[in-house]
């Protein structure tokens, strides 16, 4: 979505979250759809951007206790090294919710390392009743630092881009306190290392509004060939799926292999991904799923490697390459 740029003055928040998840087999009160994870941990650090740099103006941590997800799930016990006596000292999730809606108060841009922890906080805060409007742009930083480490549309851990840049490890991963304090000293580094104009044009371009929807998924319908699936499709790529304005074609569809990929814009909000793939049904019908979503920087990475590949092969794409031999397969096709 359009979003605005970063300028001297500008402030973030850099948080992570840690939460709990109902353990399976275990029977629980409430409908595990309406809330697969409950909020036990979060930590942040404030920024202020000027003149090319990050200056951090403070930091916030809190532990929560949980009311639904009381014990425990094994596997957030192992990463976190929390205990279920750890849960206990925490405080409400409702005072936790505004001593962190105070933190962040007034600042523009609120940044993660992936992009699950807004619809986890969006969760919680609807399941216990509070506003559940985050309020500010949401950025991803993980795409972000792909790119500047030059491995674009790659998925790296905290740990790898705090190893990138040989930062200080003072604490564990996997506590919120910790990884937002990492999260927000990769980020500094990414501005330490780079022409600023180029970290602030990646940012405003993959900074989304985390309260209204982002992404958008249909079906079409069933018929006799994958070629007119795509047809079947073709007019929902024509408006935008917010406000229903015609898109105009940065990057016009072009088909590769069993997908047909674009980018297109909308003038009120800004860049959309498009991807189409053609499914094939038990029965030998054909059928389109797309997925229109607002781009970020692993959109407009895949789109224009897609492109590149197209241009190069056509719509057959890069040949595979051969399956490796073993010395034995080696060995055997040569006595043949």
């Amino acid at each position: 979505m359009l979003s605005r740029k970063m300028v001297d003055g500008t402030e973030l928040v850099v948080f992570d979250m840690e939460w709990n998840q109902p353990i399976s087999g275990k029977t629980v009160s409430n409908d595990i759809s309406v809330l697969p994870g409950e909020i036990i941990e979060i930590g942040a650090v404030r920024y202020e951007y000027y003149d090319g740099r990050l200056n951090r103006k403070g930091t916030f941590s809190c532990d929560i206790r949980p009311v639904v997800y009381k014990k425990l799930h094994y596997h957030v016990m192992k990463i976190t090294h929390k205990t279920d006596l750890d849960l206990k000292r925490g405080i409400p999730f409702e005072e936790a919710a505004r001593k962190f809606k105070e933190f962040a108060l007034g600042a523009d841009l609120l940044v993660g390392w992936g992009n699950s922890d807004p619809k986890i906080l969006k969760n919680n805060l609807k399941y216990f009743g509070l506003d559940d409007r985050i309020g500010m742009d949401f950025l991803d930083l993980q795409p972000i630092f792909s790119v500047f480490c030059g491995q674009p549309g790659q998925q790296k851990s905290v740990e790898f881009a705090v190893d990138y840049y040989n930062i200080k490890k003072k604490d564990i991963f996997h506590s919120a306190t910790a990884d937002a304090q990492y999260t927000g000293e990769v980020f500094e580094e990414i501005f330490n290392h780079n022409k600023p104009a180029e970290v602030i044009s990646a940012v405003s371009s993959s900074s989304v509004n985390p309260d209204m929807p982002s992404e958008f998924s249909f079906v079409g319908p069933d018929v006799v060939t994958a070629e007119t699936a795509f047809e079947g499709v073709s007019d929902r790529l024509l408006l935008c799926p917010l406000c229903s304005s015609k898109l105009s074609e940065t990057i016009s569809p072009f088909k590769i292999r069993k997908s047909q990929y674009a980018l297109l814009n909308c003038g009120t909000h800004g860049d959309i991904f498009c991807r189409i793939r053609a499914k094939r049904r038990t029965g030998g019908k054909y059928y389109a799923a797309a997925v229109m979503r607002f781009a970020t920087q692993n959109d407009y990475y895949l789109v224009a490697s897609k492109k590149e590949e197209y241009d190069r092969y056509g719509s057959k794409g890069a040949p595979l390459p051969a399956p490796e031999q073993t010395p034995e397969a080696e060995k055997q096709t040569n006595c043949e």
